[in-house]
């Protein structure tokens, strides 16, 4: 009988810590999951997290995947906008990462993942909530626009006029 019990007691305490560390319900979507750039630019990628759970949300830090070096993950406009902590059932909506391209990158498509991470307290870590996303690099190759050839062949229109009127006129004589 003090087996059952001691047993019982040890079942209840299990329980009981994991409904304490259980993980928090949340769902992270982006509004694209897709965006293009070229090299050199920027992109942002905006979504909305919102909790689904029963209990507050502590929004503690993030981590991303994306491992490719020349592209680069700013992620302090989602800790600018942010708040703290998220009650149930409640969103945050707005930018999460931007995204830079070097200007030596290829075209291509680029996957990464992102995750917020946090818990019911301000000192948990958990990933609670993750996305995908493509960076699609267009065209790197950077040919000049019409207008600079047409600016370079008036200039040495030009230059071609003036050099034939400072000719001096030779004349014959019979």
């Amino acid at each position: 009988m003090k087996g059952k019990l001691q047993t019982g007691i040890l079942v209840f305490i299990i329980a009981a810590a994991s409904a304490a560390t259980a993980r928090a319900d949340a769902t992270l979507t982006f509004t694209s999951s897709t965006l293009t750039i070229d090299a050199g630019g920027t992109v942002e990628f905006d979504g909305t997290l919102t909790n689904t759970g029963t209990g507050d949300i502590y929004l503690n830090s993030d981590s991303f995947y994306l491992p490719y070096a020349d592209l680069t993950v700013d992620d302090s406009p989602f800790f600018a906008d942010s708040p703290s902590f998220l009650s149930p059932g409640d969103s945050y909506s707005g930018p999460f990462i931007d995204i830079t391209a070097d200007e030596t990158i290829s075209s291509g498509s680029y996957s990464g993942t992102y995750t917020i991470q946090g818990g019911a307290d301000g000192d948990t870590f958990d990933d609670i909530a993750t996305v995908d996303f493509t960076v699609d690099v267009g065209s790197t190759s950077t040919t000049p626009e019409p207008s600079p050839f047409l600016l370079m062949a008036t200039g040495l229109a030009m230059i071609a006029v003036v050099r034939m009127r400072r000719r001096p006129v030779v004349s014959k004589q019979s």
